[in-house]
């Protein structure tokens, strides 16, 4: 039995994490043996003890926790550096002690301190859940390390391509992000009226181009007696790289659109969240290295809209899966809105894009590609 050491520098419930959480649901465990290295606490903590063998904390110190590609000031780097050398070797403790045979590091922060610490002998796995090239500092810092990396997985082929890019002389392998979908094809909604934007609050999610869209056809969204949701909030600890709810509530007051928007926290039960949704809108202003809500959308049986850049060309067929709209074009979002709500097949949509998930990113293929590529890199 191999022994696989993951470690991730988020513990909340994210994109990356969710990633994390569904590759150990999906792990053979006749094969593989897992223990998960949280850098941080959260809810993440207790939904991985089921399905990980060991679960160890090994809290970041704040700087490098906070840290970015925007933080700056030479007195800033060099307390992180400082802090940086020291828990580089208490890392390198823990891993000599468990001698892992992979150690899979998940997320661009866990990358950079596995390649300072792995130990000789173990096979290092950068998994790849953003566009490398946009990552400024990071990337840099990745490039160096880059001899250091035996595999990158990369969530989509847009990814994989950028990250080629990057690190050119890194061997990569495309593994899709997965979700539980039954076998039996969800009733359609109603009443197409629920539109929702669920995701995390980061900059790039487009929340603004989402109140932008709603405001520039108000008046027919009112007539249509539609709702717009905005169901997530703040994760990530690093400064600089979310908005608010307060930001997006004066959006919304400013522009007039107070009575047609409502704001929900985020809920661990998927089932509660997807409840609310008749019309899954992802908004991104960068391209979606891949698109998580659009494929858990799907698998709930739910109309999904989504730019027509990035990850989502992967996932959604236009007017055949889903619906794509130009990206960064609010205009262009709310007519596609309006679209979807007109579609005369919902019910035929909602089964192709069921299939689609189980075919491409249901748990048994993640179950059968990371055990392709496990076996790989630990083959002789």
């Amino acid at each position: 039995m191999k022994r696989i050491f993951y470690i991730s520098p988020a513990a909340n419930l994210g994109g990356a994490e969710r990633c994390l959480l569904e590759t150990l649901k999906c792990l053979d465990r006749e094969k593989f043996d897992s223990t998960v290295l949280l850098l941080e606490d959260g809810p993440l903590r207790a939904a991985i003890k089921p399905h990980a063998t060991n679960v160890i904390f090994l809290p970041l110190p704040q700087i490098l926790s906070r840290a970015g590609d925007h933080d700056g000031g030479l007195v800033g780097k060099i307390r992180m550096l400082f802090c940086l050398f020291f828990f580089v070797r208490k890392l390198r403790k823990v891993l000599v002690s468990l001698q892992p045979d992979i150690l899979h590091a998940n997320g661009i922060k866990a990358q950079l301190l596995c390649s300072l610490s792995k130990p000789r002998g173990t096979r290092l796995v950068w998994h790849i859940h953003d566009y490398t090239s946009l990552r400024g500092i990071s990337s840099n810092l990745l490039v160096k390390q880059a001899h250091k990396c035996d595999l990158a997985i990369c969530n989509s082929k847009s990814v994989e391509a950028d990250f080629n890019e990057v690190c050119p002389t890194v061997l990569t392998s495309i593994v899709y992000n997965a979700f539980h979908v039954g076998e039996i094809v969800p009733e359609p909604p109603r009443h197409l009226a629920r539109i929702s934007l669920v995701g995390t609050y980061a900059k790039w999610k487009g929340h603004q181009l989402f109140l932008e869209a709603i405001s520039s056809m108000q008046d027919v969204f009112r007539k249509r007696g539609l709702l717009f949701q905005i169901i997530g909030g703040p994760v990530y600890l690093t400064s600089g790289s979310q908005v608010s709810q307060d930001e997006l509530e004066t959006i919304s007051n400013k522009v007039g659109i107070d009575d047609l928007v409502e704001f929900h926290d985020f809920a661990t039960d998927l089932d509660v969240v997807y409840a609310k949704v008749d019309i899954l809108v992802n908004a991104s202003i960068q391209p979606e290295p891949f698109g998580r809500t659009l494929i858990e959308a799907m698998a709930y049986g739910k109309v999904v809209i989504a730019p027509d850049t990035g990850g989502p060309l992967e996932i959604i067929e236009d007017g055949v899966t889903g619906f794509h709209f130009q990206s960064g074009n609010a205009e262009s979002l709310a007519q596609t809105i309006l679209r979807a709500i007109d579609h005369p097949d919902i019910a035929d949509m909602i089964k192709a894009a069921h299939r689609n998930v189980r075919e491409h990113f249901s748990h048994e293929a993640l179950r059968k590609r990371m055990s392709e590529v496990y076996g790989q890199l630990t083959s002789g």
